[in-house]
């Protein structure tokens, strides 16, 4: 991996802890200054929920959002279904006859941040197929997003059990977006929260609460290393897999995943611990292709390209089980 796309990846991983822990930032009051990278609304988060997990949150049902910050050009507008997923339309929870059902996983590359709902791969992958009179053509396809930003392992375990398994998929698509492997909510906020009360009363922006979660990042690794990070995160697999099926569920991460030693030896555990576990590295490199917005999240295009790998790629599932 070439020093510059280090770097990227590096301000992704960075601000994927941002994203996520934005909405714990706003709710407790650490800062009055407007926000610089997500602009949502804490009015539609719920945090307050029953969860094992400390800092677990939820989007709130039936509301649309807008998001906007000062170097994106075009706004981004979030639709939130009934069941207050980032969708365009209400899926019911019973599936009826001749549906094909798939629920995607995954962080804010799945939720689509800075993107609006229509233009999202999630989105996109339900036309497609739906497009597609060759692929089980007595099936209507819906694609279900369960993707929410700054998302770990243990919390998107536990948001398929609250949220996805309800709904009977044929099929379970999970994005890696490659700072998941060590991304650790449960023990990183903690060390974020103490840095951030540190600041003696003075308000923070987004530079610098980001360089609390790198800290925290730092800390983690120093302390656990990313191997054992990476075991941590493994644990909570157990849990995923007794509410998915192994068999029915596919993970995507991109193909450059294969030059980081560091992520290829998590996903060899990963892989050595859940044997039956598919993981495809298919999804084409968007930092090499510029497919990006500035803050390192896929524009337009990167979402179209996600899509269309992850298109190509279940279209020999869909063909075993349809016919």
């Amino acid at each position: 991996m070439t020093f510059f796309k280090k770097i990227i990846l590096l301000i992704i991983i960075i601000l994927e802890f941002i994203i996520g822990g934005f909405f714990l930032y706003k709710y407790y009051g650490l800062s009055k200054v407007d926000p610089t990278v997500v602009e949502l609304n804490s009015e539609n988060i719920e945090i307050n929920i029953d969860s094992e997990l400390k800092y677990y949150y939820e989007l709130k049902p039936n509301i649309t959002e807008v998001d906007q910050p000062e170097w994106l050009e075009e706004k981004a507008i979030y639709t939130y279904n009934n069941d207050g997923l980032n969708e365009r339309y209400n899926y019911e929870i019973e599936k009826k006859e001749g549906v094909f059902r798939i629920i995607t996983l995954g962080d804010s590359f799945t939720f689509g941040h800075f993107i609006s709902t229509s233009f999202n791969w999630t989105e996109l992958l339900e036309d497609e197929l739906n497009n597609s009179t060759d692929l089980c053509p007595d099936k209507t396809f819906e694609v279900i997003n369960l993707g929410i930003g700054g998302y770990d392992v243990s919390y998107i375990a536990e948001r398929y059990e609250r949220k996805g398994k309800k709904y009977n998929p044929d099929l379970v698509v999970w994005f890696e977006s490659n700072s998941g492997f060590f991304r650790n909510k449960e023990l990183s906020e903690a060390l974020v929260r103490e840095c951030a009360n540190n600041s003696s009363g003075v308000k923070l922006d987004m530079f610098s609460y980001g360089e609390c979660y790198y800290q925290a990042d730092k800390e983690l690794e120093d302390k656990y290393g990313l191997d054992g990070l990476a075991k941590i995160n493994n644990m909570f697999f157990e849990k995923f897999f007794k509410n998915a099926d192994i068999e029915k569920t596919i993970f995507f991460g991109f193909e450059s995943l294969s030059l980081s030693k560091d992520y290829t030896e998590a996903l060899n555990l990963r892989l050595t611990t859940y044997p039956l576990m598919e993981f495809r590295k298919i999804i084409p490199d968007i930092w090499e292709l510029d497919y990006l917005l500035l803050d390192g999240h896929p524009n337009k295009e990167g979402h179209e390209t996600i899509k269309d790998a992850i298109f190509e790629s279940i279209k020999f599932d869909l063909e075993e089980i349809c016919f």
